[in-house]
C-alpha cells in the first residue's frame, strides 16, 4: 500500500486523526489526556504551529492544525512519538501505539475553518458519550465559549471572527452554531473532499496542483488526477438561469418561497467553488448563513429521492464542467 502522501507548505491547514493501533484506547485516564494537551502546547512552542481546535476521544484524536512554516511533518511526529515513549513506559508496553500514519486532510481554511471546528467538537456527542459538547472535557470547545477556560496555545479567534468581531457575541453566536450541528440540517464538510486528501474549491487546488507537481511522480500520485475541476460563481449562476430560463437576478433573490433555481444554484455553489457560508449568503441576497447549508441538505436529499430531479441537477452540472 502506498504511504499516505503529504503536502508542505508555509500556511498550510490540516484535519488531522490519528486512531489507535487495532481501534484501542490510547487515553486510559484523566493523565493521559492531560500528558497529550501538555505535548500540543510542546510542539505549539517548539515549532510554531497554531492548533485551532482538537477532540481527545477514547481511541483517536482529531485536530484543526495550520503550519505557518510548512513544517507539518517534523510536528506530527514529535508528538505522536512523544506520546507514545510515554504511554508504553506507564503501561509497561512496546510497539506501536498508533494505527499506522495519521490522516491528514489539507484544508482550505478561509472556506472551511467554521464548520470543521463544529465537526470536531461535535465528536463526543455523535459518539454518544455526552448530550451537549460542553459536557466534555477534553476538546477544545469549552475554550470558544470562555477566556477563562482558554489555553494560551490554543487559537480560538480566527474561528470566532468569522461569526462577529464583538468576542462576547461571537461565543454566543459559536455555541448557537454548533447546537445547530445537532440539528442534522448542517452540512458534513467532507462531503467536499477531493481524492480523500483535499477540501476546499478552485482557486485551492490551484494552489494543490503547484505543490503536487513539486513532487517526484510516483504511485501515490494519481490522487492528484480525481481533483476535478472546479468552476466559478459566475459560470454556476448562468447555467443555472438558463436552465430554467430565468434573468440570473432571480437565481439570486432573497424571496420566500424560494424560486427552484435559487436552491439549486446555492447547492452547487456550495458545491463547486471554495467561498464559504457568509460569502455565499451575501450573494444570495444576504440570508443568514445557515440557510445556506440548510438549502444544501434539502436539495441533496430531493436529489435521492427524486430521480427526475437528480437528472436535472447532473444536466446541469454537467454543462458547467463542459
Amino acid at each position: 500500500m502506498a504511504r499516505p502522501l503529504r503536502i508542505e507548505f508555509e500556511g498550510a491547514f490540516y484535519h488531522i486523526t490519528a486512531r489507535g493501533n487495532e481501534r484501542r484506547a490510547i487515553f486510559k485516564s484523566e493523565g493521559d489526556y492531560s500528558r497529550f494537551l501538555k505535548l500540543l502546547e510542546r510542539v505549539h512552542d517548539r515549532y510554531s504551529v497554531l492548533i485551532h481546535a482538537y477532540v481527545l476521544m477514547t481511541n483517536h484524536y482529531h485536530l484543526l492544525i495550520e503550519t505557518p512554516h510548512g513544517n507539518l511533518i517534523s510536528t506530527l511526529h514529535d508528538l505522536n512519538t512523544a506520546y507514545t515513549n510515554y504511554f508504553n513506559r506507564k503501561y509497561k508496553r512496546v510497539g506501536h501505539l498508533f494505527q499506522g500514519r495519521y490522516r491528514n486532510i489539507i484544508v482550505d481554511k478561509d472556506s472551511y475553518l467554521l464548520e470543521l471546528s463544529r465537526y470536531v467538537h461535535l465528536n463526543p456527542v455523535r459518539a454518544g458519550i455526552v448530550q451537549f459538547s460542553e459536557e466534555y472535557p477534553w476538546s477544545s470547545y469549552r475554550a470558544y465559549l470562555s477566556s477563562k477556560t482558554s489555553p494560551s496555545w490554543l487559537c480560538t479567534e480566527e474561528v470566532l471572527a468569522q461569526l462577529d468581531e464583538n468576542k462576547d457575541k461571537a461565543r454566543r453566536k459559536y455555541r448557537q452554531f454548533v447546537k445547530e450541528g445537532l440539528k442534522g440540517e448542517t452540512e458534513n464538510p467532507f462531503k467536499a473532499m477531493i481524492a480523500g486528501m483535499v477540501i476546499g474549491g478552485e482557486k485551492f487546488l490551484e494552489k494543490i496542483k503547484v505543490c503536487f507537481q513539486k513532487i517526484k511522480e510516483d504511485r501515490e500520485i494519481p490522487a492528484l488526477r480525481t481533483v476535478r475541476r472546479r468552476t466559478n460563481i459566475d459560470d454556476i449562476l448562468n447555467r443555472v438561469a438558463a436552465f430554467y430560463n430565468v434573468p440570473k437576478e432571480v437565481v439570486t433573490q432573497k424571496r420566500r418561497p424560494s424560486h427552484p433555481a435559487t436552491q439549486v444554484a446555492l447547492y452547487l455553489v456550495r458545491k463547486r467553488t471554495d467561498l464559504n457560508l457568509n460569502e455565499i449568503s451575501e450573494i444570495f441576497g444576504k440570508r443568514h448563513y445557515t440557510a445556506v447549508s440548510v438549502a444544501y441538505r434539502r436539495v441533496e436529499e430531493r436529489g435521492r429521492r427524486d430521480s427526475k430531479f437528480h437528472q436535472e441537477l447532473n444536466t446541469i452540472e454537467k454543462e458547467i464542467a463542459s
